[in-house]
């Protein structure tokens, strides 16, 4: 913390004091000699701060010198006075306001270094320094070091109980800034095979929490390229790990297909009606992915196949047209993707696109079922398989479902995501958006609208901001949420907290000390 303003100037009176000393004249020599018999210094027990008091009171028998109980700053005057011998009482205490004025410019240039006093904002940076909110990378791995170091080395003389997980997670929340929280809510993506000046700034500036990787984005080339950008997003991140993520489903949408060769689509291992089959496919899509860095898969889809005109049904996406059959190859699929602890799965598309007949990317789907049928349907695989406690994430598409909410989009809607999914099925894991970049979303909402309808509604992950700009815009519309009493604070606090324990879930953040 910086020293106030005053204190600062008395830190540097003592240099002045001592010039004064020699230019004393004659007619002051009196005084002098008073206040040089009482001032005593003090230097305070504070490292930043040097506070000395001089009580000095007696009548003197100089022309221009009434009585004295200054401190050291008034003192340092003494120098000016012998010079200007008969100044008025007034003029000392202008040219004592100057010199405090010059004492402070000069800590604070010496304080900040050359490059913020000579750069934009110049003497205004001494003057008036800036208070923003923003955290530095190097902040961030100050937090989890002083975590770690006081977990790790705890005094040998009290019994402590092991750090918990969630303890743990506890203790990090509660070091982060709001921007260190906000960008852990940000899942971003970007275009190109390298790592660009735009993710660089998105990383280490916004500190994001997760970054998408697409084919289509051309992140994906060969393994040698894919391998050198992923190393290099882990390497330059902050030491709040980036979870890198990827749609790797097999089939149609299989990322990896030009890296791996071609992955079997949920629609082949769904016919094969072998759990054993389908537990393979997810310890092999897990193996791939983790040897590429990757800790999130955003699949397995869990949709139930129940239109022929549906998108997922002509892409072979979906493992049958029965809540069992899906229940029982999802659950196989993620149990292997999983077995390493190194890679999450993410259960796809709530609150499901089974029976959707648009694609959310080109429009807003409206499914027309009753409560009853989607219960039974569409969100029997959610419920079995969150009851079985496997699931870390959700991922939470964009249609109308009117016998839900008829007004608002599922991803942001609060009926379906509080309502449904965390009151009455009891998820406690990660929910995340679709990408907020789909035409059913913005059709109808601005970045920011969607941002903060999407965390309102329930959401922890913001998935689809494709440049700072997009990452400035949605953060500065939660924030304006906050200030304006629309999100509570505590809101972000649990999401950041479920997105640092799944983190933990998929060996990113490790509990210090522990093997």
């Amino acid at each position: 913390m910086e020293p106030d303003a005053p204190l600062a100037a008395q830190k540097h009176s003592s240099s002045a004091d001592q010039s004064g000393e020699l230019a004393e004249t004659t007619q002051l020599a009196d005084a002098q000699s008073h206040i040089e018999a009482t001032h005593t210094s003090h230097p305070s027990t504070d490292t930043s701060q040097q506070h000395t008091t001089i009580d000095a009171e007696k009548d003197v028998n100089s022309a221009n010198i009434d009585e004295y109980n200054t401190s050291q700053s008034s003192i340092s005057l003494h120098g000016l006075v012998g010079t200007a011998g008969r100044l008025k009482h007034s003029d000392r205490l202008k040219i004592a306001g100057i010199m405090c004025l010059l004492a402070l410019l000069v800590w604070r240039a010496t304080d900040l270094g050359q490059p913020q006093f000579i750069g934009a904002q110049g003497w205004a940076s001494v003057l008036y320094p800036s208070e923003t909110t923003s955290t530095t990378a190097q902040d961030s791995r100050d937090i989890l070091t002083g975590l770690n170091h006081r977990a790790i080395h705890q005094p040998h003389a009290t019994a402590q109980a092991p750090l918990t997980p969630e303890a743990y997670i506890d203790l990090i929340t509660s070091k982060l800034s709001l921007d260190q929280k906000l960008g852990q809510m940000m899942m971003v993506q970007f275009v190109g095979a390298n790592y660009s000046q735009q993710l660089s700034t998105m990383l280490s500036q916004y500190q994001v929490g997760s970054v998408l990787l697409f084919s289509a984005n051309g992140n994906i080339i060969d393994k040698n390229q894919f391998k050198s950008l992923t190393q290099e997003i882990h390497s330059s991140a902050t030491d709040l790990p980036v979870s890198m993520a990827i749609d790797q489903e097999g089939g149609t949408v299989d990322r990896l297909q030009q890296l791996d060769g071609p992955r079997p689509s949920a629609a082949t291992l769904g016919a094969s009606n072998n759990p054993q089959t389908v537990h393979a496919a997810g310890q092999q899509d897990a193996q791939d992915l983790a040897s590429y860095g990757i800790t999130l898969n955003l699949a397995p889809v869990v949709d139930v196949d129940s239109s022929n005109y549906s998108e997922l049904h002509q892409d072979m996406r979906t493992f049958g047209t029965t809540p069992q059959v899906v229940s029982r190859m999802a659950e196989a699929y993620l149990e292997g993707l999983q077995q390493s602890h190194q890679v999450v799965g993410t259960l796809k598309h709530f609150p499901g696109l089974g029976d959707a007949t648009v694609d959310p990317h080109v429009g807003l789907p409206s499914i027309q079922r009753s409560k009853s049928e989607l219960e039974t349907i569409d969100w029997a695989p959610y419920r079995t398989m969150i009851q079985r406690g496997q699931v870390h994430a959700i991922m939470v598409t964009h249609e109308i479902v009117p016998a839900i909410d008829p007004s608002q989009p599922s991803s942001l809607s609060s009926k379906l995501i509080t309502g449904i999914l965390r009151d009455e099925m009891g998820f406690q894991g990660v929910i995340m958006t679709d990408s907020l970049t789909m035409a059913g979303i913005t059709a109808y909402y601005t970045p920011d609208q969607a941002a903060v309808l999407a965390i309102e509604a329930g959401s922890d992950i913001i998935m689809g901001a494709s440049s700072p700009n997009d990452v400035a815009q949605m953060i500065n519309g939660i924030k304006q949420a906050l200030n304006k009493g629309e999100i509570p604070q505590s809101r972000i606090d649990a999401s950041v907290r479920r997105i640092l324990l799944m983190k933990y879930q998929m060996g990113l953040l490790p509990i210090p000390g522990s093997k």
